[in-house]
């Protein structure tokens, strides 16, 4: 706290030395765009807001900063250097051009997400990523800044009426046509007015109703963009973007760490019965007291395996356990290394109290990581099956008859063929 207070003290002392002519050309420059803006939208307001700074400068004569002559209106092809280079320079390197990254693809989908929803239009994000690493790797002989998509250059475009990427082709050959024949017009530019634009930008791109969006469907994504806006405002951009990167990556782990574990049953004895959530309905028919019918709902990997062991160890601990277990897995998308591994000690743990492990429908996804582990192997093929109706009539015959003969749930079409216990006199 009493570093930010001695930043703000220090900012203080030096407002008395702001340089008036560059925040009159700045506040010129902002004003004018933000009229245009708001009288003619169509129009090109920044533009405008530019040339009305530059045109007050050189009215009056105004000791500001400018551009400066351009030297080469031209790119060159330059080869990169490498005499300079040390592998001490590569942890920099590396953590700047990771931040880069992260910044310019989010940046370039947000935009063009915004764009299709105005234009109609579909977007390819893969296709996105591979012309701007194309862009930034033929930039990169030529001298040039990373590029990204850009909201006050799409926006503009579309506005106008452009609907193909040719626009922006047309608008970069425009301007180096103009750098090319009035070098000397754009050297007059101020920084100044250069930095109301950006200031503008900075503005725009801030959009307030997105912030209460997100603030009212969840604190946490809230939580997470607002520590990233502390942090770009606060210490270096790269470690900023990590950070949120980072942070965006520990919440959504949190939120997939703990996988729904439903269980499953049915809800009336008739032929046209639906399998239903027995957790908390009190209108469902009873368990089989031998097989548990588990729906799982989420990914098995390495930061959900302890929630999925714990409530697995529970269901075993319980009193007269279910031996066998049905997992209805068609919404288990994906399993790692732990997941499998996870999955096989779930099937010895059943095998050592007398019961097996079974699956309803595993995913593509997940068989062939069973393959590659060699669960599949362990499991056996007769334990997966393509429908629920196939899978119980298999495993029925498995079951204890002894426990079968004194059931009273009998909930399981297979249930009849097995005698009911004779009714005792009263």
């Amino acid at each position: 706290m009493q570093h930010y207070t001695s930043v703000l003290l220090h900012v203080a002392t030096l407002l008395g030395q702001i340089d008036q002519a560059s925040l009159l050309v700045g506040s010129t420059t902002v004003l004018v765009a933000l009229g245009v803006r708001s009288l003619r939208p169509g129009w090109p307001y920044m533009l405008i807001g530019l040339v009305a700074a530059t045109a007050l400068a050189s009215a009056t004569g105004m000791a500001v900063r400018s551009i400066g002559q351009i030297a080469t209106p031209w790119p060159q092809f330059v080869w990169p250097n490498f005499s300079n280079f040390t592998w001490a320079s590569i942890s920099e390197l590396l953590g700047l051009a990771f931040a880069l990254t992260i910044v310019a693809l989010g940046q370039s989908i947000s935009i063009a997400k915004a764009v299709a929803a105005k234009s109609g239009q579909r977007i390819d994000a893969n296709r996105e990523f591979r012309g701007q690493g194309l862009s930034n790797i033929v930039g990169g002989f030529f001298s040039c800044y990373a590029s990204c998509g850009s909201l006050n250059r799409s926006m503009p475009n579309l506005q106008a009426g452009a609907r193909t990427p040719l626009a922006a082709v047309f608008s970069a050959l425009l301007l180096l046509a103009l750098v090319a024949v009035s070098s000397s017009l754009l050297a007059k530019i101020p920084m100044a007015a250069l930095a109301g634009l950006l200031l503008l930008v900075a503005v725009f791109l801030f959009d307030v109703p997105r912030w209460r969006e997100v603030l009212t469907l969840s604190r946490t994504e809230f939580a997470v963009a607002l520590a990233t806006l502390v942090a770009t405002l606060t210490i270096r951009l790269e470690m900023a973007i990590l950070l949120g990167t980072l942070l965006s990556l520990m919440t959504f782990l949190y939120r997939t760490s703990k996988p729904a574990m439903r269980t499953m049953g049915f809800d009336a004895p008739g032929p046209d019965r639906q399998f239903v959530v027995l957790d908390n309905n009190p209108s469902a028919l009873p368990e089989c007291p031998q097989l548990k019918l588990l729906r799982m709902d989420g990914e098995v990997y390495f930061g959900a395996t302890q929630h999925v062991a714990d409530k697995l160890h529970a269901l075993r601990r319980e009193p007269n356990p279910q031996r066998h277990l049905l997992v209805m897995g068609k919404s288990m998308n994906f399993i790692d290394l732990a997941g499998a591994e996870l999955w096989e000690q779930e099937l010895n743990a059943r095998r050592a109290m007398g019961g097996d492990l079974y699956f309803h429908r595993p995913r593509p996804e997940v068989i062939a990581m069973w393959q590659t582990t060699g669960f599949t192997r362990l499991l056996g093929p007769e334990h997966q099956f393509p429908d629920k109706r196939v899978a119980i009539a298999t495993i029925f015959p498995k079951l204890d008859p002894q426990i079968c003969s004194t059931c009273t749930a009998r909930i399981f079409w297979e249930c009849k063929s097995v005698p009911q216990p004779p009714v005792l006199p009263s």
